[in-house]
């Protein structure tokens, strides 16, 4: 009995113990934690792999690794912190969204201008984004980043994009220098995000302010548009969103045609820059029929929806047919 008593002090001290030491690390995990208020920045070497099958894998990482230099320099410059360089991309930390779009501006010069690069033709894209980032072990965490991330997947070559919320930490003499895009779906977030772009060229933002308020005005009109389908008598509304509408054999889907030339995840719609599309990702393919008469068939692709007419999926379109949806664009 003397020793049973024993036994189970021992286990129980062992489990104190253990549980001290869990305590201390997760004191020091904790103290190792740091939210802050942060602009990320990402910056993505455009075409990088038309590089590594233009001069080989050697004399193409020299290269990404030249540009990944200049875009480091350019950060520690203006106060930012490289957080670390994922392929030919780069993220970084700055303490301020002046000082982040100071650098962008800089690293896209220095890209353009660098003698050893001149030649080849380089271009990068530019997301940043301010906000609450959480900082742990050198890494950074949160919606900001994942918002940074997002704005470097909008932009294009040679472009910096950026957020309404950012551009509000902005001097106003460095607001002059960008201009709305407008409103944009962003994938994870439930609501449009209104975006801008910083022209960072020189003397180039009188002209394309003015082509953008024109562009603005086309968006806004098409951003009220519908999508209606029709489908064994049930109507279904697609109205613009971030969320995908997805048809096909399996339960799961939005629109279920339960045929087996239906495959379980068959085709999505999505809206996207006014534009509802269609995206086959099926074994046996879609057919469209349009209201002008005209005829097309995809399979792995997309397919931009106008107007009016018929989808079938799985076979060809005939004649009263009960399994073909028909679908109307409304821009109102």
């Amino acid at each position: 009995m003397a020793a049973n008593g024993k036994n189970s002090q021992d286990r129980a001290e062992t489990v104190l113990g253990d549980l001290s030491s869990l305590v201390s690390v997760l004191d020091d995990q904790s103290a190792s934690r740091q939210r802050v208020s942060a602009t990320v920045l990402f910056a993505d070497i455009c075409g990088s792999t038309q590089l590594f099958e233009k001069f080989g894998d050697w004399q193409a990482r020299q290269i990404e690794s030249h540009i990944l230099d200049l875009l480091s320099a350019k950060t520690m410059q203006f106060d930012g912190t490289v957080i670390k360089t994922i392929g030919d991309e780069i993220m970084s930390r700055f303490p301020g969204a002046e000082d982040a779009v100071k650098a962008a501006c800089e690293m896209q010069e220095t890209v353009k201008s660098d003698p050893a690069l001149t030649e080849l033709i380089i271009s990068i894209k530019i997301g940043l984004h301010h906000g609450q980032v959480l900082v742990e072990q050198d890494d950074l965490f949160g919606d900001a980043v994942n918002v940074a991330a997002r704005m470097v997947s909008q932009a294009k070559a040679d472009q910096i994009i950026t957020t309404r919320e950012t551009i509000g930490f902005l001097p106003e003499k460095l607001q002059q220098t960008t201009r709305n895009l407008g409103q944009a779906w962003v994938r994870g977030k439930q609501d449009e995000m209104e975006i801008f772009e910083v022209i960072w060229q020189e003397g180039g933002a009188g002209l394309t302010q003015l082509v953008n308020s024109r562009q603005q005005e086309e968006m806004r009109n098409l951003l009220f548009a519908r999508l209606i389908l029709e489908y064994r008598g049930e109507k279904i509304e697609v109205e613009p969103s971030a969320k995908t509408f997805s048809l096909g054999r399996g339960y799961r889907n939005q629109l279920v045609i339960d045929q087996e030339m239906v495959s379980r995840s068959h085709a999505d719609i999505q809206f996207r820059q006014g534009k509802f599309i269609l995206i086959d990702h099926s074994t046996n393919g879609t057919y469209l029929l349009l209201e002008n008469g005209s005829r097309f068939f995809v399979r792995r692709e997309e397919f931009t929806l106008h107007d009016r007419g018929y989808i079938c999926l799985g076979h060809a379109i005939a004649d009263d047919d009960a399994d073909v949806i028909q679908y109307q664009c409304i821009h109102t």
